[in-house]
C-alpha cells in the first residue's frame, strides 16, 4: 500500500525506481554509484552489476567512443546535453537504441559532485527516423532520376526535331525535284514509293514528337485563333476523300459562328479520326462527320458502322501504342487516338467513344 504522504527521500526513490525511463547517478569522475532497475532491465542484468563502472560501459562501442570524445567534454563544458541517440550494450550482446539527456552537478567551487543521466527507449522513435531518412533518400534519388529524365527528354526532341526531321527533308526535297524530272515509267513509280515513303515517315516522326510533348513533357502546346470550323472540317474531309476516292464521308453540320481553337490541331484529331473510322468501318457505310457549335460550346463526333471495338481494347483506346485486337494487322504506331485525345484535353476537352454492333462513334 503507498502511503499518502511519502519524505523527499521516500519520495525521489520512489520516482527513481517506478519510473518507466531509465535513471542512472554517477559521481564527478563518471562511475556509477546509483542505477534503477528498469535500466538493469533492460540491460538484462541487476542493478549492483554496474555499480562502480563507468557509465560509458553500459553504451555500445560506438556510443562509448562518441561518450568518451565528444559528450564527457561537453558535460565538463556546458554541465548538460540533451537528447543524445546512442545504443546501450545488454549483457545477452545485443544493442538497445535510446536518447539519453546528461546533467553535471557542481559544487560552490565548480568541482563536480554528480552526474545525473536520463534514458528514454527509442525503438519507434528511431524507427520512424530511419524510414524518414530512407523517404528523403528515396525522394533526393528520384529527384536526380526525374532530372536525368529531364534532359533525356530535351534531347530525345531535340534529335527527333531536328537531327532526324532535317535529312528527311532533304529527302523529300530531292523527291520532288526527281518528280518534276522526265522519267521512266519505272523510275517514276520508284520515285512515288520514295515521296510516299518518305510522307509516312514525316507522319511517324510528328506522333512520336507529339507523344514526347504528351508523356514527357508539359502536354500538347496549342496557339487558339477565331476559325470557321465548317470550312476547316470541309477541308480536313477532302483531303481524306482524296486518299480513299471509294469511300463516302458524310457531313452533318450546325455551326452558327466562329470557334476558338488551334486550326492545326483541330485538323489534326478529326483526320486521325476520320482516317481510323475509314480504316477500321465497314467499307460498304459511309463516315459521319457531325459538329453542332452553340455559343461558345461546341462538339466534333465521328461516326462509323462495323465491328464493334472489344471492350477490353476500349479501357486502353487512348493509350500509346494501343489499338483494338481485332485491327491489330494494320500499319502505324497506334499513337493516333492517343494524340486526338491530347489535343482534346489542350483545348480544355475529353475525347470519348462508344462502340457496339451497330455503330462505333468518337465524341468531342
Amino acid at each position: 500500500m503507498i502511503k499518502n504522504s511519502l519524505s523527499s527521500s521516500e519520495d525521489f526513490d520512489d520516482f527513481f525506481e517506478s519510473s518507466l525511463s531509465g535513471f542512472i547517478i554517477t559521481d564527478g569522475e563518471g562511475n556509477i554509484t546509483r542505477i534503477n532497475k528498469r535500466t538493469a532491465d533492460w540491460l538484462n542484468t541487476t542493478c549492483d552489476h554496474f555499480i562502480g563502472k563507468r557509465f560509458s560501459d553500459i553504451l555500445a562501442i560506438g556510443g562509448k567512443i562518441y561518450f568518451e570524445t565528444h559528450l564527457w567534454p561537453l558535460l565538463r563544458m556546458q554541465g548538460h546535453f540533451d537528447e543524445v541517440a546512442v545504443e546501450l550494450a545488454d549483457t545477452g550482446k545485443g544493442k538497445i537504441p535510446v536518447y539519453i539527456n546528461g546533467y553535471e552537478r557542481k559544487d560552490e567551487n565548480n568541482t563536480p559532485i554528480f552526474m545525473r543521466f536520463t534514458i528514454f527507449r527509442a525503438s519507434d522513435r528511431r524507427l520512424y527516423e530511419e524510414n524518414l531518412q530512407i523517404a528523403k533518400k528515396n525522394a533526393e534519388k528520384n529527384l536526380n532520376i526525374e532530372q536525368e529524365n529531364a534532359v533525356i527528354r530535351e534531347q530525345f526532341i531535340a534529335v527527333l526535331g531536328h537531327d532526324l526531321r532535317n535529312p528527311l527533308s532533304g529527302i523529300m526535297g530531292a523527291t520532288q525535284v526527281l518528280l518534276r524530272s522526265k522519267l521512266s515509267d519505272r523510275d517514276l513509280k520508284m520515285v512515288n514509293i520514295l515521296e510516299n515513303s518518305s510522307k509516312r515517315m514525316h507522319e511517324m516522326i510528328d506522333n512520336i514528337m507529339d507523344l514526347a510533348r504528351g508523356r514527357l513533357g508539359g502536354g500538347i502546346s496549342i496557339n487558339t485563333s477565331s476559325v470557321d470550323l465548317e470550312e476547316l472540317l470541309n477541308q480536313v474531309s477532302g483531303e481524306l476523300k482524296v486518299t480513299w476516292p471509294d469511300r463516302i464521308i458524310k457531313s452533318e453540320f450546325n455551326i452558327n459562328n466562329l470557334v476558338e481553337c488551334d486550326p492545326g490541331r483541330i485538323s489534326q484529331m478529326v483526320s486521325n479520326l476520320l482516317a481510323n473510322a475509314i480504316t477500321h468501318g465497314s467499307p460498304e457505310t459511309p463516315v459521319i462527320l457531325k459538329a453542332d457549335v452553340n455559343g461558345n460550346s461546341w462538339k466534333i463526333d465521328v461516326i462509323n458502322q462495323g465491328t464493334a471495338i472489344p471492350e477490353k481494347a476500349l479501357e486502353n483506346l487512348f493509350n500509346p501504342f494501343q489499338r483494338a485486337e481485332s485491327h491489330s494487322n494494320h500499319n502505324g504506331l497506334g499513337l493516333g487516338l492517343y494524340i486526338a485525345s491530347e489535343i482534346a484535353k489542350a483545348h480544355h476537352g475529353t475525347l470519348t467513344v462508344q462502340s457496339d454492333d451497330e455503330q462505333t462513334c468518337f465524341y468531342f
